[in-house]
This record gives C-alpha cells, sequence and structure tokens, in this order.
C-alpha cells in the first residue's frame, strides 16, 4: 500500500513539512478573514453614512 505521506532522511514522516503545511494554511485562512472583516466594517460604515447623513453642528 502506498500511501502520500512526506518523511524525512531517517523514515520518519516529515513533522516540519506539515508543521510548515499547516501554518501556511493558517495564514491564507487569517488573510480571507481579515479582508471579510474589512469589507464588513466598510460596508457598514457605507450604508450606515449613506442612511443616516451627518447633520451639521448646530449651536
Amino acid at each position: 500500500m502506498k500511501n502520500n505521506l512526506k518523511y524525512d532522511d531517517f523514515g520518519n514522516i516529515d513533522a516540519d513539512y506539515y508543521v510548515e503545511q499547516a501554518y501556511e494554511l493558517r495564514r491564507e485562512f487569517y488573510a480571507v478573514q481579515t479582508k471579510k472583516a474589512v469589507a464588513s466594517v466598510k460596508s457598514f460604515f457605507a450604508n450606515f453614512s449613506i442612511a443616516h447623513p451627518f447633520k451639521a453642528f448646530q449651536h
């Protein structure tokens, strides 16, 4: 049975490789979530300012 696991020079599963892969997946996930959050905040303020225009300061 052949598997697609990556092994180090000693025949052990290459933990460093898989840890780096996990870090990369986490970086991609955080990037996507950050972009979504920024877009959501921008959308909120864009809709808020259109729905509730700022009134001039009155004395």
